[in-house]
């Protein structure tokens, strides 16, 4: 009874150790093209995802340099406001010097016109009367003596309604010329400051020049001639005062031309 059931033990073996081996071919046949297609798919998964992390990358550095380009257009466009607000700041600027230079130019003319008619009967003017103020030597300052004199040079304007004050500066020939220029003009200079500080006269009434020593005094010796020439000569010049007219006589002179008309022969309205 053993004997026999050993080979069909055996047989049973043979045929599910059989079984078995047919089993897994037929499992590998099916399973091993499934694996290798979800290897190729990982691999083109890696292979898509890399494309789409390099597309990011592209994208990313694309939007940067888009907006470093915005910014520095933005920047530009500021920058080219700003140099619009200041060309319109100098434009403003530039309107008003003109508007203020045509003002002036107005008003130069309106000061040109009123001296010319000041002045258009200069030729009238006679002179009316003359100072001479000595200096010492060297000089500019005013002594007594000469502010006294002016002092009675300005009593004089009080009866004259028009007149101009001519004021020359003059030196010894002592010392170089460019140097007694300028020593007459403040001699001249302190003339002019006396009579409008302390007289009020009118700057505009009067006119100064330096001569230096171009035209020294003459006298009698050397040293006396050098002693007048240290000096400013003050000349006031006026308008004559004009004739009376028929209509500003008075009116008792009137009445009586008014009587002898009457009386003439043949006056009897």
């Amino acid at each position: 009874m053993t004997n026999r059931l050993w080979p069909i033990l055996a047989m049973a073996g043979l045929a599910v150790a059989t079984s078995g081996c047919a089993t897994r071919r037929y499992v590998r046949n099916r399973t091993d093209p499934i694996s290798e297609q979800v290897s190729e798919l990982n691999k083109k998964s890696d292979a898509t995802n890399k494309r789409i992390g390099d597309l990011d990358e592209r994208t990313s550095k694309d939007i940067s340099r888009v907006d470093e380009k915005a910014v520095s257009a933005d920047t530009r466009a500021g920058d080219a406001s700003k140099l619009a607000g200041d060309a319109l700041t100098k434009t403003g600027q530039a309107m008003d010097k003109a508007e203020k230079a045509n003002s002036l130019a107005e008003s130069t003319q309106a000061r040109t016109g009123q001296l010319a008619q000041y002045l258009d009967n200069i030729d009238n003017y006679r002179l009316a009367t003359t100072k001479t103020v000595l200096f010492g030597f060297n000089k500019s300052e005013l002594s007594t003596d000469a502010q006294q004199q002016l002092d009675e040079l300005a009593t004089s304007l009080g009866s004259m309604k028009k007149y101009v004050i001519e004021v020359q500066g003059f030196t010894d020939t002592t010392g170089s010329s460019s140097y007694n220029y300028t020593l007459s003009e403040r001699r001249a200079a302190a003339v002019v400051r006396y009579l409008t500080e302390k007289h009020a006269v009118p700057v505009y009434r009067v006119h100064t020049i330096g001569l230096g020593k171009d035209m020294p005094a003459q006298a009698s010796s050397q040293r006396e001639g050098r002693k007048l020439s240290r000096r400013v000569e003050v000349k006031i010049y006026s308008l004559p005062d004009l004739p009376q007219t028929a209509q500003e006589t008075s009116p008792a002179a009137q009445g009586q031309a008014q009587s002898q008309v009457a009386a003439a022969p043949g006056g009897q309205r």
